[in-house]
């Protein structure tokens, strides 16, 4: 514990001198509206550190997830200049939630498994939620702030699915939540219907050369992309990570036309065709062909 404390410690104090009188120009000018980005690219670079270790626990990994926690930090230094929360507030704040949402752990509740767990967790949120709409309801009949654009009383079970998730990810969240109260096909085969569905819509449209149908052809291909996460959900696949494993698939085998052909740009669709032929292997499953591609039995990843 002692060692973790020092390490802690000594954070905040680099935070400190950075924002300090002193310190770096580019973090004294950072803004709380500035961290979201690098939050999330820093997220992300951590993600891809697992990804590349396998799972498992390399240097690279703890670098990464350094540089989201520096930046958690940077954030709460920036709230406390601004007369905000601190890094202390922040702590507690997590601490607090984590233990109400886990008394099988702190409260002597019992579990059967995963699934009870989960349950209770849902629970407890849900009574949060309510408490904070009472909370928000309080606060606009005192200041009638936005009474005439979010009526009290008005809440979704969907708003508090943070906007600012990568839209696959959301769109997962989105549709589980819609999910709970029973609004979802029966079974896998009613969302891969839907995802029929939307496609057919999407082709319908390649061909209309009226005013407006790009602005069509967007709102159906974000149709199909929402149909393709549901399905994802229905099969119990994460949409990110199937995405993920494909877009690795691709480059891999991108990668061995750029090295069989060092001037790509000089070589026929036929041949960069053969080489991608060539990475699937004799075994590899018929899929659609690259975009464009006239050559027979052409493949795509």
């Amino acid at each position: 514990m002692e060692r973790r404390t020092r390490a802690l410690v000594r954070l905040i104090e680099i935070i400190d001198a950075l924002r300090g009188p002193n310190g770096c120009p580019w973090d004294r000018t950072r803004t709380l509206s500035d961290m979201g980005r690098y939050l999330l690219e820093e997220v992300a670079e951590s993600i891809d550190a697992v990804e590349d270790s396998g799972g498992k626990p390399t240097r690279q990994v703890s670098e990464e997830l350094g540089d989201v926690l520096m930046n958690v930090f940077l954030s709460a230094r920036i709230a406390e200049d601004e007369g905000g929360f601190d890094i202390a507030d922040v702590a507690a704040c997590i601490s607090e939630k984590l233990v109400r949402r886990h008394p099988h752990v702190f409260g002597g509740r019992k579990v059967a498994g995963v699934n009870d767990v989960v349950t209770n967790w849902n629970a407890i949120k849900e009574e949060e939620n309510k408490e904070k709409k009472e909370e928000k309801e309080k606060e606009e009949k005192n200041t009638e702030k936005n009474a005439a654009e979010d009526p009290p009383g008005h809440r979704s079970i969907l708003d508090d699915v943070p906007r600012s998730l990568p839209p696959l990810e959301r769109a997962h969240e989105l549709s589980q939540r819609a999910a709970r109260v029973g609004f979802d096909w029966p079974d896998s085969r009613g969302a891969l219907d839907k995802v029929i569905e939307e496609a057919a819509e999407v082709r319908a449209l390649l061909d209309d050369p009226s005013e407006g149908s790009r602005a069509r052809l967007e709102a159906e291909l974000g149709d199909l992309l929402f149909a393709a996460a549901n399905l994802c959900r229905k099969l119990n696949v994460s949409p990110d990570a199937a995405l993920r494993r494909t877009l690795k698939k691709f480059c891999e085998r991108f990668r061995a036309i750029e090295d069989r052909y060092p001037e790509i740009e000089k070589a026929t669709l036929e041949e960069m065709e053969s080489v991608w032929q060539e990475t699937k292997g004799p075994c590899a499953p018929a899929e659609p062909p690259l975009p464009g591609s006239t050559a027979p039995g052409s493949t795509a990843p």
